[in-house]
């Protein structure tokens, strides 16, 4: 069974005023069983927009097409917050361009084992768990500004690198996340 850390940017939290920047996967594989000689965790990866006409307000039709197909490729999906804001965004811009959904087969998301009846952390946000779990800054979210947002959205190769490192970093604090927070997770639904 093939499962990855799955993580979204976007531009606003609305997909009627935002369009998605960027999509991180993280494969999520146990110790032991990477596919190299030093057993080495594997590297996270992105699907990025490419901003051919920067006056197109709509330039992530072929990105969140390749997303879809990408997520489609997993027997599951680990997200933050995924089930209420990742894949509803995915699925609104899919829409907005016509395409058909897409169909995740199992779907984790780690947040709601952070806190209710599973924990009691004291946020649920991320970084409050990366904090909580003392995942390192070398590891760890990393903090972006709103200008490097605006300049990420008007095609800045510098900016949307950062953006990509940022989500990037996000899914390996969510890996990191999902095998301290595993033993509580019970069931996994779509």
């Amino acid at each position: 069974m093939r499962i990855a850390s799955f993580d979204i940017e976007t531009t606003d939290l609305k997909a009627n005023m935002g369009i998605i920047l960027c999509a991180s996967f993280h494969e999520i594989v146990p110790p032991g069983y990477y596919s190299n000689h030093h057993d080495t965790l594997n590297k996270p990866y992105t699907i990025k927009l490419k901003i051919e006409d920067p006056f197109d307000p709509n330039p992530d039709k072929e990105l969140v097409i390749a997303i879809r197909d990408e997520v489609e490729k997993y027997n599951g999906i680990v997200t933050w917050n995924g089930k209420m804001f990742d894949v509803p965004f995915l699925n609104a811009r899919l829409m907005f361009h016509g395409e058909r959904p897409v169909r995740v087969q199992f779907h984790i998301d780690a947040m709601y084992y952070a806190g209710g009846i599973s924990n009691r952390i004291g946020s649920r946000r991320l970084i409050s768990v990366q904090q909580f779990l003392g995942i390192g800054h070398d590891e760890g979210k990393t903090p972006l500004t709103w200008d490097t947002w605006k300049s990420a959205m008007r095609g800045s190769p510098k900016a949307m690198k950062d953006v990509v490192k940022h989500c990037e970093m996000d899914v390996l604090v969510l890996t990191r996340a999902y095998w301290a927070l595993l033993p509580y997770i019970a069931n996994i639904h779509r």
